[in-house]
């Protein structure tokens, strides 16, 4: 999983830009599709939404709405637990790809460690033969159930999409997931706003320090651990700063302080009983 500039390499031989842009809560629908042509435009080339987002359909007008080359973009989205098993993801998929106005998807997701899971790869793993799917991964697997999958599948999946943080920094998953090329992507670089990250001392002093926003300081600490961070805003300053992350680097001290930032404080739970019994409700 070597780094090529703002690119990374999938275990399936794809490239996959460092950093990409988050769907998730746009707003309206034409706010997300705004959103999504905006980030484009600015530069970005990953895209994750989801089905659970419900923002597939503003997704894919957003996308149709610029003028870069399909196969210049990375295009993910997800299953929702609802469709967990091999018929229902041969079906989500399908419903997907219509709504995103796509013929295939560079990357797609079991969103979380929910139902039928090894039926929706059983089905996944087809697909990504035949090409509809370019890569198939997962999201918010802790380290038991992604050995299992590990264990038990014909393709490997090529990324982990978990909650990854200054104060929830997951370097066990992570270490696991490096041992057998899995690429972690992180959905909450910033916390969603419900933790003081920006405030931080070590945070803002690594700001000064190196003439940057805290938000870039996060944003080129995942990357440099080998993760691929999903940041999110409807403002194109703010989109364009996010993407700005690739002409300054960390010191290996730097990289050291912060890691004394984790708190293995969670903003989800998708592995405790009350955690999963909140998520099969939704």
């Amino acid at each position: 999983m070597e780094e090529r500039m703002d690119f990374r390499i999938l275990n399936n031989g794809s490239f996959i830009p460092s950093i990409g842009f988050g769907a998730y809560k746009t707003g309206t629908p034409e706010e997300s599709e705004l959103a999504i042509t905006n980030a484009i435009n600015v530069g970005y080339r990953l895209i994750d939404t989801a089905a659970f987002y419900d923002n597939e359909e503003s997704t894919g007008k957003g996308i149709k709405n610029t003028d870069v080359n399909r196969a210049d973009l990375f295009i993910t989205t997800k299953l929702w637990h609802r469709d967990a098993g091999y018929d229902s993801t041969l079906r989500a998929v399908e419903s997907s790809l219509k709504k995103l106005q796509l013929d295939y998807l560079d990357l797609y997701l079991i969103h979380q460690p929910i139902g039928d899971i090894y039926g929706s790869w059983k089905a996944m793993e087809e697909l990504y033969d035949q090409g509809v799917l370019r890569a198939i991964g997962v999201s918010n697997f802790y380290e038991d159930r992604l050995i299992d999958l590990l264990y038990h599948c014909n393709v490997k999946p090529a990324i982990n999409q978990i909650e990854c943080h200054p104060f929830n920094q997951r370097e066990e998953l992570h270490q696991l997931m490096r041992m057998h090329q899995v690429v972690a992507q992180s959905w909450s670089p910033f916390t969603r706003g419900k933790l003081p990250l920006f405030d931080h001392p070590i945070i803002k002093s690594l700001a000064e320090k190196y003439g940057k926003t805290p938000q870039q300081i996060v944003l080129r600490w995942n990357i440099q651990r080998g993760i691929i961070p999903l940041p999110k805003s409807n403002n194109v300053e703010h989109m364009k700063s996010n993407l700005d992350v690739f002409e300054f680097k960390l010191t290996n001290i730097d990289m050291d302080v912060m890691a004394l930032l984790n708190e293995d404080k969670a903003l989800e739970d998708h592995h405790a009983a009350s955690g999963l019994d909140r998520l099969i409700k939704l």
